[in-house]
Protein backbone atom coordinates (compact mmCIF):
# COMPACT_ATOMS: atom_id res chain seq x y z
CA UNK A 1 0.00 0.00 0.00
CA UNK A 2 2.80 2.38 0.97
CA UNK A 3 4.69 1.72 -2.27
CA UNK A 4 1.28 2.39 -4.33
CA UNK A 5 1.81 5.64 -2.99
CA UNK A 6 4.89 6.13 -4.03
CA UNK A 7 4.72 5.01 -7.72
CA UNK A 8 3.93 1.90 -10.24
CA UNK A 9 7.61 1.47 -9.85
CA UNK A 10 8.03 1.15 -5.81
CA UNK A 11 4.85 -1.04 -6.28
CA UNK A 12 6.76 -3.20 -8.57
CA UNK A 13 9.48 -3.91 -6.16
CA UNK A 14 7.25 -4.35 -3.49
CA UNK A 15 5.66 -7.12 -5.37
CA UNK A 16 8.70 -8.47 -6.44
CA UNK A 17 10.32 -8.55 -3.33
CA UNK A 18 6.97 -10.44 -1.45
CA UNK A 19 7.09 -13.20 -4.70
CA UNK A 20 11.05 -13.95 -4.06
CA UNK A 21 10.57 -13.86 -0.61
CA UNK A 22 8.24 -16.58 -1.07
CA UNK A 23 10.77 -19.01 -2.74
CA UNK A 24 13.98 -17.35 -0.45
CA UNK A 25 12.27 -17.83 2.70
CA UNK A 26 11.76 -21.32 3.15
CA UNK A 27 15.09 -22.24 1.37
CA UNK A 28 16.90 -20.70 4.23
CA UNK A 29 14.42 -21.77 6.71
CA UNK A 30 15.31 -25.49 5.61
CA UNK A 31 19.46 -24.38 4.70
CA UNK A 32 19.35 -23.42 8.79
CA UNK A 33 17.94 -27.30 9.67
CA UNK A 34 20.97 -28.33 6.92
CA UNK A 35 23.76 -26.40 8.77
CA UNK A 36 22.86 -27.10 12.07
CA UNK A 37 22.54 -30.83 11.05
CA UNK A 38 25.62 -31.19 9.64
CA UNK A 39 27.44 -29.09 12.58
CA UNK A 40 26.45 -31.72 14.77
CA UNK A 41 27.50 -34.68 12.97
CA UNK A 42 24.26 -35.65 10.52
CA UNK A 43 24.10 -36.53 7.12
CA UNK A 44 21.27 -34.87 5.28
CA UNK A 45 19.00 -37.33 3.07
CA UNK A 46 16.36 -35.78 2.30
CA UNK A 47 15.30 -32.21 1.65
CA UNK A 48 12.32 -30.57 0.84
CA UNK A 49 12.28 -26.30 0.11
CA UNK A 50 9.68 -24.22 -1.93
CA UNK A 51 10.22 -26.69 -5.43
CA UNK A 52 13.36 -28.23 -4.99
CA UNK A 53 13.62 -31.10 -3.63
CA UNK A 54 17.15 -33.18 -2.88
CA UNK A 55 17.19 -36.73 -1.93
CA UNK A 56 20.29 -39.27 -1.01
CA UNK A 57 19.60 -42.56 -2.61
CA UNK A 58 22.01 -45.54 -2.76
CA UNK A 59 24.47 -42.71 -1.83
CA UNK A 60 23.84 -40.37 -4.48
CA UNK A 61 22.62 -37.25 -4.44
CA UNK A 62 19.52 -36.67 -6.67
CA UNK A 63 18.22 -33.49 -7.70
CA UNK A 64 14.15 -32.98 -8.68
CA UNK A 65 11.53 -30.41 -8.62
CA UNK A 66 8.17 -30.67 -6.23
CA UNK A 67 5.30 -29.02 -5.63
CA UNK A 68 5.94 -25.43 -3.94
CA UNK A 69 2.42 -26.93 -1.93
CA UNK A 70 3.75 -29.45 -0.17
CA UNK A 71 4.92 -30.22 3.47
CA UNK A 72 8.99 -28.42 4.11
CA UNK A 73 11.35 -30.62 5.30
CA UNK A 74 14.60 -31.85 6.19
CA UNK A 75 15.26 -35.20 7.17
CA UNK A 76 18.75 -36.04 8.68
CA UNK A 77 20.60 -39.47 9.90
CA UNK A 78 23.50 -39.05 12.77
CA UNK A 79 26.60 -40.31 12.20
CA UNK A 80 27.47 -41.30 15.47
CA UNK A 81 26.00 -41.63 18.70
CA UNK A 82 26.02 -39.89 21.92
CA UNK A 83 24.84 -36.55 23.18
CA UNK A 84 21.66 -37.06 20.95
CA UNK A 85 18.98 -35.02 23.09
CA UNK A 86 21.30 -32.10 22.89
CA UNK A 87 22.26 -32.65 18.96
CA UNK A 88 18.75 -33.24 18.49
CA UNK A 89 17.14 -30.03 19.76
CA UNK A 90 19.74 -27.45 17.94
CA UNK A 91 19.05 -29.62 14.84
CA UNK A 92 15.73 -28.59 15.36
CA UNK A 93 15.99 -25.06 16.27
CA UNK A 94 18.50 -24.72 12.99
CA UNK A 95 15.33 -23.41 10.99
CA UNK A 96 14.12 -20.89 13.29
CA UNK A 97 17.65 -19.55 14.13
CA UNK A 98 18.08 -19.06 10.19
CA UNK A 99 14.81 -17.56 9.81
CA UNK A 100 14.94 -15.02 12.69
CA UNK A 101 18.44 -14.20 11.94
CA UNK A 102 17.25 -13.08 7.69
CA UNK A 103 14.53 -11.71 9.51
CA UNK A 104 16.02 -9.11 11.85
CA UNK A 105 18.70 -8.58 8.50
CA UNK A 106 15.66 -7.50 6.44
CA UNK A 107 14.12 -5.10 9.15
CA UNK A 108 17.13 -3.81 10.21
CA UNK A 109 17.74 -3.03 6.41
CA UNK A 110 14.33 -1.72 5.52
CA UNK A 111 14.19 0.87 8.53
CA UNK A 112 17.96 2.07 8.00
CA UNK A 113 17.24 2.51 4.13
CA UNK A 114 14.10 4.18 5.22
CA UNK A 115 15.31 6.67 7.23
CA UNK A 116 18.58 7.18 5.79
CA UNK A 117 17.53 7.52 2.15
CA UNK A 118 14.47 5.66 0.25
CA UNK A 119 12.84 3.63 1.30
CA UNK A 120 13.49 -0.24 -0.54
CA UNK A 121 10.26 -1.59 -1.20
CA UNK A 122 11.83 -5.03 -2.50
CA UNK A 123 13.60 -5.26 0.90
CA UNK A 124 10.15 -4.34 2.52
CA UNK A 125 8.16 -6.74 0.36
CA UNK A 126 10.64 -9.80 1.51
CA UNK A 127 9.42 -8.85 5.19
CA UNK A 128 6.25 -10.07 5.34
CA UNK A 129 6.26 -14.29 3.94
CA UNK A 130 10.00 -14.44 6.25
CA UNK A 131 7.84 -13.15 9.58
CA UNK A 132 5.07 -15.30 8.58
CA UNK A 133 7.05 -18.20 8.38
CA UNK A 134 9.34 -17.56 11.50
CA UNK A 135 6.22 -16.77 13.84
CA UNK A 136 4.39 -19.91 11.99
CA UNK A 137 7.26 -22.21 13.31
CA UNK A 138 7.68 -20.31 16.67
CA UNK A 139 5.00 -21.27 18.86
CA UNK A 140 4.71 -24.58 20.24
CA UNK A 141 1.77 -25.92 17.90
CA UNK A 142 0.94 -28.88 15.96
CA UNK A 143 -0.95 -27.80 12.93
CA UNK A 144 -2.91 -30.13 10.31
CA UNK A 145 0.14 -30.64 8.61
CA UNK A 146 2.62 -31.70 11.47
CA UNK A 147 4.53 -29.98 14.45
CA UNK A 148 6.18 -26.73 14.59
CA UNK A 149 9.66 -26.23 14.82
CA UNK A 150 9.40 -24.88 18.35
CA UNK A 151 7.10 -27.95 19.60
CA UNK A 152 9.56 -30.52 18.36
CA UNK A 153 12.28 -28.66 20.64
CA UNK A 154 9.87 -28.21 23.88
CA UNK A 155 9.18 -31.83 23.42
CA UNK A 156 13.06 -32.82 22.88
CA UNK A 157 14.05 -30.77 25.95
CA UNK A 158 10.84 -31.27 28.06
CA UNK A 159 10.88 -35.50 27.29
CA UNK A 160 7.56 -35.73 25.46
CA UNK A 161 6.66 -39.34 24.16
CA UNK A 162 7.22 -38.84 20.59
CA UNK A 163 10.32 -37.10 21.26
CA UNK A 164 11.62 -39.34 23.09
CA UNK A 165 11.59 -42.12 20.90
CA UNK A 166 12.94 -39.90 18.26
CA UNK A 167 16.07 -39.21 20.01
CA UNK A 168 16.01 -43.43 20.69
CA UNK A 169 16.00 -43.85 16.94
CA UNK A 170 18.25 -40.97 15.92
CA UNK A 171 20.68 -42.56 18.69
CA UNK A 172 20.01 -46.31 16.90
CA UNK A 173 20.94 -44.03 13.50
CA UNK A 174 23.94 -43.04 14.90
CA UNK A 175 25.31 -46.13 16.05
CA UNK A 176 24.32 -47.35 13.05
CA UNK A 177 26.21 -45.22 11.05
CA UNK A 178 29.23 -46.48 13.22
CA UNK A 179 29.39 -49.74 12.50
CA UNK A 180 27.41 -51.91 14.99
CA UNK A 181 24.85 -54.35 13.80
CA UNK A 182 21.31 -53.75 15.20
CA UNK A 183 21.81 -56.83 17.32
CA UNK A 184 24.49 -55.20 18.92
CA UNK A 185 22.90 -51.32 20.17
CA UNK A 186 21.67 -51.49 23.84
CA UNK A 187 18.38 -52.78 23.56
CA UNK A 188 17.04 -50.42 26.15
CA UNK A 189 17.39 -47.91 22.92
CA UNK A 190 14.61 -49.95 21.30
CA UNK A 191 12.38 -51.12 24.26
CA UNK A 192 12.99 -48.73 27.48
CA UNK A 193 10.56 -45.97 25.82
CA UNK A 194 6.61 -45.24 26.36
CA UNK A 195 3.66 -46.59 23.92
CA UNK A 196 2.77 -44.61 21.36
CA UNK A 197 -0.68 -43.96 19.25
CA UNK A 198 -0.41 -46.64 16.36
CA UNK A 199 -1.09 -43.14 14.22
CA UNK A 200 2.00 -41.70 14.79
CA UNK A 201 4.52 -42.00 12.79
CA UNK A 202 7.29 -43.02 15.10
CA UNK A 203 5.60 -45.62 16.42
CA UNK A 204 6.21 -47.29 12.76
CA UNK A 205 9.70 -46.12 13.21
CA UNK A 206 10.59 -47.60 16.13
CA UNK A 207 9.18 -50.64 15.43
CA UNK A 208 10.61 -51.32 11.99
CA UNK A 209 13.94 -50.37 14.40
CA UNK A 210 13.08 -53.38 16.58
CA UNK A 211 11.86 -56.03 13.51
CA UNK A 212 15.49 -55.53 12.22
CA UNK A 213 17.08 -56.13 16.09
CA UNK A 214 15.01 -58.81 16.21
CA UNK A 215 16.12 -59.78 12.71
CA UNK A 216 19.67 -59.89 13.53
CA UNK A 217 19.23 -62.23 16.65
CA UNK A 218 17.56 -65.00 15.07
CA UNK A 219 14.72 -64.31 17.05
CA UNK A 220 12.38 -65.11 13.92
CA UNK A 221 9.19 -65.51 15.70
CA UNK A 222 9.49 -61.78 17.59
CA UNK A 223 10.90 -60.24 14.09
CA UNK A 224 7.70 -61.79 12.45
CA UNK A 225 4.93 -60.08 14.77
CA UNK A 226 7.03 -56.98 14.74
CA UNK A 227 6.75 -57.10 10.52
CA UNK A 228 2.72 -58.08 11.12
CA UNK A 229 2.54 -55.12 13.16
CA UNK A 230 4.25 -52.71 10.76
CA UNK A 231 1.52 -54.51 7.92
CA UNK A 232 -2.03 -53.36 10.24
CA UNK A 233 -0.25 -50.09 10.17
CA UNK A 234 -0.76 -49.46 6.19
CA UNK A 235 -3.77 -46.74 6.77
CA UNK A 236 -1.19 -44.24 8.94
CA UNK A 237 1.83 -45.06 6.37
CA UNK A 238 2.79 -43.48 2.93
CA UNK A 239 3.05 -45.46 -0.30
CA UNK A 240 6.60 -45.69 -0.21
CA UNK A 241 6.79 -46.69 3.80
CA UNK A 242 3.62 -49.66 2.37
CA UNK A 243 6.38 -50.85 -0.25
CA UNK A 244 9.26 -51.29 2.38
CA UNK A 245 6.94 -53.33 4.18
CA UNK A 246 5.98 -55.67 1.76
CA UNK A 247 9.71 -55.99 0.76
CA UNK A 248 10.17 -57.24 4.11
CA UNK A 249 7.07 -59.51 4.43
CA UNK A 250 8.17 -61.13 0.55
CA UNK A 251 11.81 -61.84 2.53
CA UNK A 252 9.86 -63.42 5.88
CA UNK A 253 7.55 -65.49 4.01
CA UNK A 254 10.37 -66.80 2.01
CA UNK A 255 12.41 -67.91 4.40
CA UNK A 256 9.60 -69.57 6.06
CA UNK A 257 8.46 -71.51 3.17
CA UNK A 258 4.98 -69.88 2.55
CA UNK A 259 5.75 -69.52 -1.18
CA UNK A 260 2.01 -68.40 -1.68
CA UNK A 261 2.36 -65.37 0.58
CA UNK A 262 5.96 -64.78 -0.81
CA UNK A 263 4.36 -64.39 -4.64
CA UNK A 264 1.14 -62.01 -3.06
CA UNK A 265 4.08 -59.92 -1.04
CA UNK A 266 6.63 -59.69 -3.96
CA UNK A 267 3.85 -58.39 -6.66
CA UNK A 268 3.55 -55.41 -4.51
CA UNK A 269 6.76 -54.50 -4.05
CA UNK A 270 8.19 -55.42 -7.67
CA UNK A 271 9.17 -52.18 -8.86
CA UNK A 272 11.28 -52.41 -5.51
CA UNK A 273 12.93 -55.41 -6.06
CA UNK A 274 14.32 -54.04 -9.51
CA UNK A 275 16.27 -51.92 -7.78
CA UNK A 276 20.25 -52.25 -7.14
CA UNK A 277 19.92 -51.91 -3.21
CA UNK A 278 21.55 -54.74 -1.33
CA UNK A 279 18.09 -55.12 0.38
CA UNK A 280 16.44 -55.73 -2.60
CA UNK A 281 18.85 -58.35 -3.54
CA UNK A 282 18.87 -60.16 -0.57
CA UNK A 283 15.32 -60.61 -0.50
CA UNK A 284 15.14 -62.28 -4.36
CA UNK A 285 17.94 -64.75 -2.75
CA UNK A 286 15.56 -65.77 -0.30
CA UNK A 287 12.71 -65.46 -3.34
CA UNK A 288 14.64 -67.56 -5.53
CA UNK A 289 16.13 -70.19 -3.04
CA UNK A 290 12.26 -70.38 -2.05
CA UNK A 291 11.28 -71.55 -5.34
CA UNK A 292 14.28 -73.52 -6.18
CA UNK A 293 15.85 -70.97 -8.66
CA UNK A 294 19.26 -71.75 -7.27
CA UNK A 295 20.80 -71.08 -10.83
CA UNK A 296 20.21 -67.20 -10.11
CA UNK A 297 21.37 -67.00 -6.53
CA UNK A 298 25.27 -66.95 -7.54
CA UNK A 299 25.13 -63.27 -9.69
CA UNK A 300 22.13 -62.10 -7.06
CA UNK A 301 25.05 -62.25 -4.28
CA UNK A 302 27.78 -60.57 -6.48
CA UNK A 303 25.52 -57.81 -7.22
CA UNK A 304 24.18 -57.10 -3.11
CA UNK A 305 28.35 -57.10 -2.18
CA UNK A 306 28.52 -54.67 -5.16
CA UNK A 307 25.81 -52.89 -3.87
CA UNK A 308 27.04 -52.87 0.31
CA UNK A 309 30.20 -51.05 -1.14
CA UNK A 310 27.85 -48.08 -1.49
CA UNK A 311 26.22 -48.48 1.64
CA UNK A 312 27.24 -45.54 3.73
CA UNK A 313 25.78 -46.83 7.36
CA UNK A 314 28.47 -49.56 8.01
CA UNK A 315 26.14 -51.55 10.10
CA UNK A 316 22.84 -52.20 7.89
CA UNK A 317 25.38 -53.41 5.48
CA UNK A 318 26.94 -55.65 8.24
CA UNK A 319 23.51 -56.54 9.22
CA UNK A 320 22.59 -57.05 5.26
CA UNK A 321 25.58 -59.16 4.40
CA UNK A 322 24.94 -61.23 7.84
CA UNK A 323 21.52 -62.19 6.44
CA UNK A 324 22.62 -62.98 2.58
CA UNK A 325 25.36 -64.74 4.16
CA UNK A 326 23.11 -67.15 5.76
CA UNK A 327 20.81 -67.61 3.02
CA UNK A 328 23.89 -68.84 0.54
CA UNK A 329 26.50 -70.47 2.92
Amino acid sequence: AFAWQVGVGATVKGVCGLLFGFILAPVLHELGHYVFAVANDMRCVYLKCFCFRFVLTNGKKRFSFASPFGTDETQVIPKSGGNMQKRARRYAVGGLVFSGFFLTVLLVSGVLTTVLADANYFVWGLVPYFAYLFFLNLPAFEYASGKTDGLVYKGIRRGYDAERVMVSAMEIQGQLYEGKRFSEIDESWYFDLPQLCEDEPLYAVILDLRYRCFLDKDETEKAGDSLNRLAWLQAYLPEKEIEKIAVELTYMHAVSGNLDDAEASGKLCKDYLKTDTATAKRVLIAYCKAFGKSDAIPTLKAQAESALKNEPVKGVAEFERRLISKLTD
